[in-house]
């Protein structure tokens, strides 16, 4: 106990965890990460307070407070444990590996360890790169993308992908919020496309809104996209490929939607579809919009391969 209460007053872990007050440690108000899920830390603090804790947190010393200490790692650790203090009215004392790391290398580290968290919200992510992008020294985009890339162990494309969710504005990133309900959130390939094929924020909005209400899935709203913005809408997110492939990839939606629509129309009888909707109005209507929006993408396709071929 001696040795540790020396090793404490340190501030040196040497490779062991040492026993500090809750109150003796602060969050890094510079964190990456900003989104907790409530459900999730109340999970946590149960099961801190019926097993214990076994992973520490990571602290540094606080550069200006003897004494106190500054967390690097473990922020969920961390309020559960204040949940754990407001239940049972005692202060934990939590477990901490003490690390040295200067000031200017806090936000690096703080997110590299959060980067080994598979629970890391997309928005954060794309935050922390947006930060490292804007301290980057080297002269060209792709030169920062790829330094950043190496630092955190990504793919340049992937770190691309993720500035480009920082870029949406505040009422998009809102729609991936993962406290929403799964049929309720804007998914991470869609906000990249909305965000590559347009710089208007209400239109961005728009379409992620519309996306969501509908329902719709990762092709159907590459295909809003397409309408909405008259940008291509097949790919928009996806990486470069040859023309051939993307010929087949057409073809093959031809044929398919071909395929599915005389399947529907022998199949069934639209009005009875609806017949037994509690919403039918409302069904219909959404339906119809939707219809129209495949209609006015098709009507373009068609419109762009008939002046082809006049040219020919």
């Amino acid at each position: 106990m001696a040795q540790a209460a020396a090793k404490l007053k340190e501030g040196q872990g040497t490779g062991e965890p040492l026993i500090i007050r809750l109150s003796r440690i602060e969050r890094y108000e510079q964190q990456p990460r900003r989104f907790f899920s409530k459900t999730g830390l109340e999970e946590l603090a149960e099961d801190l307070h019926e097993k214990g804790q076994h992973q520490p947190v990571r602290v540094c010393k606080h550069p200006k407070k003897p004494g106190v200490f500054v967390l690097i790692g473990g922020e969920r650790r961390w309020r559960a444990f204040h949940l754990i203090q407001e239940r049972t009215g005692k202060e934990p004392l939590v477990k901490a590996f003490v690390d040295s790391v200067t000031p200017d290398k806090h936000f690096e580290e703080a997110l590299y360890d959060n980067l080994q968290r598979e629970d890391l919200v997309p928005l954060d992510e794309a935050a922390s790169y947006k930060r490292l992008y804007d301290a980057a020294t080297e002269d060209s985009k792709s030169a920062k993308i790829a330094t950043i890339a190496r630092k955190v162990k990504k793919s340049a494309s992937h770190v691309a992908n993720y500035l480009l969710i920082d870029s949406l504005p505040f009422k998009v990133q809102r729609l991936m919020d993962q406290e929403r309900p799964k049929d309720q959130q804007l998914s991470i390939t869609a906000a990249i496309d909305i965000a590559k094929s347009t710089k208007d924020d209400e239109l961005r909005f728009s379409i992620a809104k519309e996306a969501i209400d509908r329902n719709l899935g990762i092709d159907e709203t590459r295909m809003l996209i397409s309408v909405r913005t008259g940008a291509s809408g097949w790919g928009v997110g996806g990486s470069s490929r040859k023309p051939a492939d993307d010929y087949r990839t057409f073809r093959t939606f031809l044929q398919n939607t071909l395929s599915r629509m005389r399947r529907i129309e022998h199949n069934f009888v639209l009005d009875d579809l609806y017949a037994e909707r509690e919403d039918e109005d409302d069904d219909r209507m959404a339906d119809a919009e939707t219809l129209e929006l495949v209609i006015k993408g098709l009507q373009k396709m068609l419109k762009e391969v008939k002046e082809e071929t006049a040219k020919a």
